[in-house]
């Protein structure tokens, strides 16, 4: 599976940079990952699309809150994003419901705070927990900003709407949010 393809043709206004560090902090790229919010673990992770639907819809039938795919799109999110199960396992359309989750957050930090790093960090905090604040307290938000990819030259984490330039990274200081 080619993760930067699938990045450009599915998700093109969201920086890739961006993309690939969710990602590999979510799923490590692997399309058919389900994460359970509970005390539950699966015994093991299905081996294939088929298996991850099966799995999906049984936990879900049990009464758990699960994140699915690539991007680790939850289940509450589906209704709004009007997907079903089987939708969310395709991975083009996993990282397009990703990035609309994403962006939205963006959207909304940006509108509070103005745009770049910081609106950013906030819009991962929230893609993580729901909220501007608990990503950087649980260290989600560390954790998608180291996942620079490998070719990276510096510190930078571009923006989640493709900007001309890049905004260059830079830690936070304290609990700043």
């Amino acid at each position: 599976m080619d993760l930067p393809t699938l990045y450009a043709q599915c998700a093109p206004s969201v920086a890739p940079q961006t993309l690939a560090a969710i990602v590999r902090v979510e799923s490590g790229g692997n399309p058919w990952r389900i994460g359970i919010n509970g005390d539950y673990v699966l015994p093991q992770q299905p081996a294939n699309q088929a298996e991850a639907i099966r799995d999906a819809n049984r936990l879900i039938g049990m009464g758990y809150s699960i994140d699915m795919g690539l991007m680790q799109v939850n289940l509450k999110n589906l209704n709004a994003l009007k997907l079903s199960v089987e939708q969310v396992f395709d991975p083009c359309t996993n990282i397009k419901a990703g990035a609309q989750i994403l962006q939205n957050f963006y959207q909304k930090s940006a509108s509070d705070i103005g745009q770049g790093q910081h609106a950013l960090r906030r819009a991962i905090s929230a893609y993580n927990t729901g909220n501007f604040i608990n990503g950087f307290t649980n260290g989600y938000v560390a954790k998608v900003t180291k996942e620079r990819p490998v070719h990276a030259q510096s510190d930078e984490l571009v923006s989640a709407m493709l900007a001309k330039t890049l905004v260059v990274w830079s830690p936070l200081n304290g609990n700043e949010y």
